[in-house]
């Protein structure tokens, strides 16, 4: 190789090096904490206006615990209760049944309004956030891993 050459193969090689680094870095920590599971894609895939009916159906079972609340929903995944100050400006609470699937750590909500169509549903967890600062060997190394498969597809 020529003694002109070294010089700049050596500065793009620790350039793209650099890069590389600060990307799995950016990936690692705005990567998903947790595999999005079967239970949060059929919750998102409950299209709103359907029968309580045909949420069960799409839910697989019957509900788990169904129960009446007073609240009022500021969008398809947020309810005030009736009390919250903030529940006028969005029109006031309402009766809303309640629809509730537990499987495992996982939880499936789906409110249904009296005229017995969805109006809301959301999932959540029992599993506490992962910290973004307790980043761990494990977690970066499932980072890096996952960033290389993304490039190599």
């Amino acid at each position: 190789m020529h003694a002109k050459v070294k010089p700049y193969l050596a500065t793009i090689l620790a350039s793209l090096g650099c890069i590389l680094l600060i990307t799995v870095g950016i990936f690692t920590r705005h990567a998903p904490r947790h595999p999005v599971t079967e239970l949060e894609t059929i919750t998102s895939r409950i299209p709103l206006g359907i029968s309580a009916a045909e949420a069960d159906a799409l839910m697989g079972t019957p509900p788990d615990a169904v129960s009446e609340t007073r609240g009022t929903l500021m969008n398809s995944m947020t309810m005030l209760s009736a009390d919250n100050s903030l529940s006028a400006q969005y029109g006031g609470p309402q009766l809303y049944t309640i629809r509730t699937w537990n499987r495992g750590e996982g939880h499936v909500t789906v409110a249904v309004d009296q005229s017995g169509k969805v109006t809301g549903r959301w999932f959540w967890s029992d599993q506490t956030a992962t910290s973004s600062s307790q980043l761990n060997l494990s977690q970066i190394t499932r980072g890096i891993n996952s960033f290389w498969r993304y490039l190599v597809g």
